[in-house]
């Protein structure tokens, strides 16, 4: 399993997720660098060359898992190459950002926020983010100390990203392999739930699940378990083809 993080591209948020997983899966998680400037189209072809690296070295199924920003990467890396891919799972995609009023104009007032104030305001966006309430005070921290640091123009290089990310129905439609869609009820930032019933209508073989309860940021909650959730949606590989 390949992991895609959100717009923090550390993939430090998959961690509470990653003991349950590994018993399943031999895990993979992309890390973007800040300074990171390519397209969605370069920072793709980038990925696959690296699932394919790995798939020389042994053939085994590749399921690919996108987590908000990471899932728009994730539906551009299986447009890409779709033959790829046995299975792609798409959590709260950032592929409905775009048309959002408010994310029009985010992106040019960020340019105007002097570095300092948008370290310091940079807090108010996290009950956006996240439940607090239903995350412990340890995964609290390292959430904060994830997203904090990241740069303003980081911040607003994928944003714009996310604002220009747009893929017609019908070359979803094409998307031919076994898809989870996974949303948040609670999700305060996107509406994420209506995002993956979209999806579902255009990928010929989809699969949705709600966690009616969860924040944006769901993979930190406690009461979460994404494979759990990907066994209920009888999507955990066969023992005989993957390895433990």
């Amino acid at each position: 399993m390949v992991l895609l993080p959100g717009l923090d591209g550390t993939g430090k948020l998959f961690a509470p997720q990653v003991e349950t997983l590994s018993r399943h899966f031999d895990l993979r998680c992309l890390s973007i660098p800040e300074d990171n400037r390519q397209g969605w189209e370069e920072l793709a072809t980038t990925i696959v060359n690296l699932i394919h690296h790995e798939h020389e070295q042994q053939a085994r199924a590749i399921y690919l898992c996108g987590e908000s920003f990471g899932g728009c990467l994730a539906l551009q890396v299986a447009l890409t190459a779709p033959a790829l891919l046995n299975r792609l799972v798409l959590i709260n995609p950032a592929s409905s950002l775009r048309l959002q009023i408010w994310s029009r104009w985010m992106p040019q007032a960020a340019a105007y926020i002097p570095e300092w104030l948008y370290n310091t305001s940079g807090t108010l966006a996290f009950p956006l983010l996240a439940d607090f309430e239903r995350i412990c005070t340890y995964w609290q921290r390292t959430f904060i100390d994830t997203v904090r640091p990241i740069s303003r123009d980081c911040v607003i290089w994928r944003l714009r990203m996310l604002q220009s990310f747009e893929v017609s129905a019908s070359r979803l439609q094409r998307l031919t392999m076994p898809t989870a869609l996974i949303a948040s009820g609670r999700d305060r930032l996107l509406p994420s739930c209506q995002e993956v019933e979209r999806l579902k209508q255009l990928l010929p073989d989809a699969v949705t699940h709600c966690f009616p309860d969860s924040g944006h940021v769901c993979l930190l909650e406690q009461a979460i378990s994404l494979a759990q959730c990907l066994g209920s949606l009888d999507f955990l590989p066969r023992s005989s083809s993957i390895k433990v």
